[in-house]
């Protein structure tokens, strides 16, 4: 019974639940063909051109204002979020 009161809200998580769920790939897909270094506002506005999901865009606010030299530092800065 408790699987049919959840089942309403599963078509609202379909990327994921939260960011710490979120799989690090949707970061680099939804940055890619970026240049670097990118600023966090550089990669919040790729990710916005490549209609990102949300949940992107929340974990990309959470970064730290600063120059981000490669897809690598992005992806480092991405599991401090997670970890959080």
């Amino acid at each position: 019974m408790r699987g049919t009161q959840e089942s309403g809200m599963s078509g609202q998580s379909s990327v994921a639940g939260t960011i710490q769920e979120l799989d690090p790939q949707i970061i680099e897909v939804s940055t890619s063909g970026i240049n670097y270094p990118a600023s966090k506002n550089d990669l919040i506005s790729r990710a916005k051109g490549s209609q990102a999901p949300q949940i992107v865009l929340d974990a990309l606010n959470q970064f730290e204002d600063r120059q981000y030299s490669d897809p690598e530092d992005v992806k480092s800065e991405f599991s401090k979020i997670q970890q959080r």
